[in-house]
């Protein structure tokens, strides 16, 4: 099956805050990109859900965004590692603060 993503994914394990109204959940990226994000969490939200997202890029910069849930896989705790996509994909809406940080965390050579 052909990969219909427009932008390159790239691997990067950086911890996200998330939650619907307020960043209060935590899970770990598995790969990211300029448009999206796939979290690897046991705590997932339904598709086309809302979510405040914040992480802190390895330069100390604070990103803030908001996302839409894509995709949701919930998976038990203890599969987290074991399943290849447990968690949630989420697409960017839109940044609040960070954007040039979070895009520099995308690029391959970082």
């Amino acid at each position: 099956m052909a990969d219909k993503r427009r932008k390159e994914r790239v691997r990067r394990r950086v911890r996200v805050m998330y939650g619907p109204e307020m960043p209060s959940k935590v899970g770990f990226t598995s790969d990211i990109s300029e448009s999206g994000l796939c979290i690897k969490t046991f705590i997932v939200y339904k598709p086309g859900d809302i979510l405040l997202l914040e992480m802190e890029s390895p330069d100390g910069d604070v990103v803030r965004m908001e996302g839409r849930v894509h995709w949701s896989r919930r998976v038990p705790p203890n599969m987290l590692r074991k399943v290849k996509h447990a968690g949630m994909g989420v697409k960017i809406i839109n940044f609040a603060s960070g954007r040039e940080s979070f895009l520099r965390l995308c690029q391959r050579a970082y």
